[in-house]
C-alpha cells in the first residue's frame, strides 16, 4: 500500500483531534498518550484545540479539583498531563528508568543505598503530610546537594517516577507535590508489566502519529531504537508496513482502510492556532511533513523551544504568540507567506477563541 503525503497528514490531524473534536479533555489526553505540560497554559490550549468549550478555569478544575487529569514526568523525561486513571499505565511504562538527578547522583559518587534511603524517607514524609514543597525539603535537612532542590524536578522527580507523587499546583509562588493516596484516594494502583504498558503506548502512538518509523517512536518516547523495536514486536501482527513519503513506514493493520481514504479539498481542512509544544509537532522526528525546511528554524528555536504555529492544510504556514495587555489578551501572528482569505478569517476567529479560553477579551490582533 502506497500513501500520499496528504493522506498521512489528514490521518494524523483526524486522529489527534484537530478535525473533529474529541469527547473530553481526558479522552484527548488518553488518545494522545499524554500532552506536554512544561508550560501549563500550553497544555490547556492543546486540549482546547481538540475539544469543545474548554476554558482555562475548567481546565484548572480538571487538574486540581476534580483531579481527572494528573501532571507527571513522562515521555522524554518532560512534564505531561494524563487521565488520572491511567497513572498506573504510565508508571508501568517508565518503571526502572532513572531520572537525570539520580544518574547525576551516581556520577557524583553518592552511595546508591544512601540515596535510596533518602527517597524512602521522603516518600514516608510525603505520605504523612499529604503534600510537600521545596521549602519543606529544606526544613527536613535532607543530605542532598542543591541540584536536588531544582524547580526542574530534583528529588521530587524520583518520587513521581516511583509512583508516590504527582504535581499538585502552587501555593503562592511554590509548587507543591501530593502523595498519590492523598491526591487520588480511590485510584486502583495496578501498574501493568513494563512490556505490556510500553506496547500499549506504542499502539496509541501509531493510532495517532502513524504511519511512522521505529526511529519516530523512539524519538517521541525519548527511548532507544532497540527499545522501540521491542515494543513494536510485542504488538506482533497488529502492525503492518506501508509505503509513504518514499520510505517504509509502520501502521496499525486496523487503520489501513482509514489511511486509504481520500482527503477533502484544501478549503475543508481545519485552520488551527497550535500553541507551544503542541503534541502534533512532537510525534515525528523528521519535520518536513509539517513544515517547509526553509522555515524550520522559525518554529524549532534554540534550547528546545517550539513556537506557537498556524496550521493550514496540515502544514505550518506561520507562527503566533499571545501577550497580556492589562487583563486582556493581544495576539500577534507571523505568516511565512501571504495567506488565502479563508485562512486570514479563520486565524482571526481562533485568536478571539484563545482570548475566550482565558476568559478575557481580545484587546489586539496584529499580523506582522
Amino acid at each position: 500500500m502506497t500513501l500520499s503525503a496528504k493522506q498521512i497528514r489528514w490521518f494524523r490531524l483526524r486522529r489527534s483531534g484537530l478535525v473533529e473534536p474529541l469527547a473530553s479533555p481526558e479522552a484527548a489526553a488518553a488518545a494522545l498518550a499524554g500532552v506536554q505540560a512544561q508550560i501549563l497554559p500550553a497544555a490547556g490550549l492543546a486540549l482546547w484545540n481538540r475539544t469543545t468549550g474548554l476554558t482555562y478555569p475548567a481546565f484548572d478544575d480538571l487538574l486540581h479539583r476534580r483531579r481527572s487529569l494528573v501532571k507527571l514526568w513522562g515521555q522524554r523525561h518532560t512534564l505531561h498531563l494524563y487521565p488520572s486513571h491511567e497513572w498506573p499505565l504510565i508508571h508501568g511504562a517508565l518503571a526502572g528508568r532513572l531520572t537525570w538527578w539520580e544518574r547525576q547522583a551516581v556520577k557524583n559518587g553518592i552511595d546508591p543505598a544512601t540515596y535510596r534511603a533518602t527517597i524512602v524517607r521522603l516518600a514516608a514524609l510525603l505520605q504523612e503530610r499529604g503534600t510537600l514543597g521545596r521549602s519543606d525539603l529544606r526544613a527536613a535537612e535532607l543530605d542532598l546537594d542543591e541540584e536536588h532542590f531544582s524547580s526542574w524536578g530534583g528529588i521530587f522527580a524520583s518520587l513521581v517516577r516511583e509512583g508516590h507523587a504527582c504535581h499538585a499546583g502552587q501555593v503562592g509562588n511554590e509548587g507543591r507535590f501530593a502523595h498519590r493516596e492523598y491526591w487520588l484516594p480511590d485510584l486502583a494502583w495496578n501498574p501493568p508489566p513494563a512490556l505490556e504498558a510500553n506496547a500499549e503506548l506504542a499502539r496509541r502512538y501509531l493510532a495517532v502519529y502513524g504511519p511512522a518509523t521505529v526511529q519516530d517512536l523512539a524519538y517521541w518516547r525519548g527511548a532507544s531504537v532497540s527499545e522501540a523495536r521491542r515494543w513494536l514486536a510485542a504488538l506482533s501482527d497488529e502492525v503492518t508496513e506501508v509505503e509513504g513519503e518514499g520510505q517504509a513506514l509502520l501502521a496499525l493493520r486496523a487503520d489501513i482502510e482509514v489511511l486509504h481514504e481520500t482527503p477533502p479539498l484544501r478549503e475543508a481542512w481545519p485552520v488551527r492556532l497550535l500553541y507551544r509544544f503542541d503534541p502534533l509537532l512532537l510525534g515525528v522526528k523528521e519535520k518536513s511533513w509539517v513544515v517547509d525546511p526553509a522555515h524550520y528554524s522559525r518554529v524549532w528555536r534554540p534550547a528546545g523551544h517550539i513556537e506557537g504555529t498556524v496550521l493550514e492544510h496540515g502544514r505550518i504556514v506561520g507562527t503566533w504568540r499571545y501577550d497580556w495587555k492589562g487583563r486582556d489578551l493581544a495576539v500577534s501572528v507571523f505568516p511565512f507567506d501571504p495567506w488565502l482569505e479563508h485562512v486570514r478569517t479563520a486565524v482571526a476567529s481562533h485568536a478571539a477563541g484563545v482570548a475566550a479560553f482565558f476568559g478575557v477579551e481580545l484587546a489586539d490582533f496584529v499580523t506582522l
